[in-house]
């Protein structure tokens, strides 16, 4: 009994170092059927057919109790799992956006010829203008990487020298960005306002439902099954704090902050696309049918 409660402290304990920083951000997912005509249909939780190309959107919210004056930074990792063969990332090779052909957006940043966001509009997938404080490379493009081994099923969306699967690498130092400390993910960061120069986007004071991030995929065959967007709280980005990583998103206490001194940990809420099958012919024929009769006996 003695080592059941001293398991339990421990756990206690690594939960409380964990989230040391207030939990008072959130990470939003929500996913739509794709239509270029509009920017509508988004939820939680969608129903598809096989074949179908979805979009995916990261939104971003201040939960905490005070007041803040905008968004600084947030880092985090898209897990899809439910990922199959048969599903297929939309890149820029298909978009025929910017930047390398399987990335996800174009490469640079705020202040990249041309920028290195995008417009919040269907069919156009990366970060969000003024999201790219920190400028992409030809080496760092954001792309899908796909899990092997006890990460099988799963598609991760960072960076494309992160290679390592969340959770896994080197502890400290340069490369624990690679993967342990979270920061080689979709790195989500606005130009303080007293550093804005008079080209560089309006700055953003928003603090609710901030739409950073979009990508979208193809569906695979397969129905009766589920794909679901989320992040872990270690695919969050956290830095070093008295020899332990804790969460570091950041919001500017007010919108003339240079420091971004509100230091936060975040949690998300997954997005489900459900698969469902294609009504076979006859069954639209039998459908149709019986639309036909109900008609024929209201008359």
């Amino acid at each position: 009994m003695k080592n059941v409660i001293g398991s339990l402290v421990a756990v206690a304990g690594l939960a409380a170092a964990a989230h040391a920083q207030p939990l008072a951000t959130l990470l939003k997912y929500e996913a739509r059927v794709f239509n270029a005509g509009n920017d509508a249909g988004w939820g939680s939780a969608i129903d598809v057919n096989p074949g179908t190309r979805v979009e995916v959107r990261a939104l971003v919210s201040y939960t905490g109790t005070g007041t803040v004056g905008g968004l600084s930074q947030i880092v985090f990792q898209p897990i899809v799992t439910g990922w199959t063969a048969g599903e297929a990332l939309v890149t820029n090779a298909d978009t025929g956006q910017a930047g390398p052909a399987t990335g996800i957006g174009p490469v640079g940043g705020t202040r990249s010829t041309p920028i290195g966001t995008i417009d919040n509009l269907p069919g156009v997938y990366g970060r969000i203008t003024p999201w790219g404080a920190n400028a992409t490379t030809t080496s760092t493009f954001l792309r899908g990487h796909v899990g092997t081994g006890t990460a099988a099923g799963m598609l991760r969306i960072a960076q494309n020298h992160i290679t390592n699967w969340i959770g896994v690498g080197a502890t400290s130092g340069s490369t624990a960005n690679n993967n342990v400390n979270g920061g080689g993910g979709v790195s989500i960061a606005q130009i303080a306002n007293p550093s804005r120069l008079p080209t560089d986007p309006a700055f953003n004071n928003g603090t609710s439902n901030l739409v950073v991030f979009k990508f979208s995929f193809l569906v695979g065959a397969g129905d009766g099954r589920s794909l679901v967007i989320n992040t872990p709280d270690d695919g969050f980005n956290r830095t070093l704090s008295s020899g332990q990583y804790v969460p570091n998103i950041r919001w500017f206490a007010n919108e003339n902050e240079a420091s971004a001194s509100v230091q936060t940990a975040a949690v998300a809420e997954a997005a489900t696309i459900r698969v469902v099958p294609v009504p076979a012919p006859g069954a639209m024929a039998l459908l149709g049918l019986g639309g036909l009769v109900a008609a024929r006996r209201r008359r």
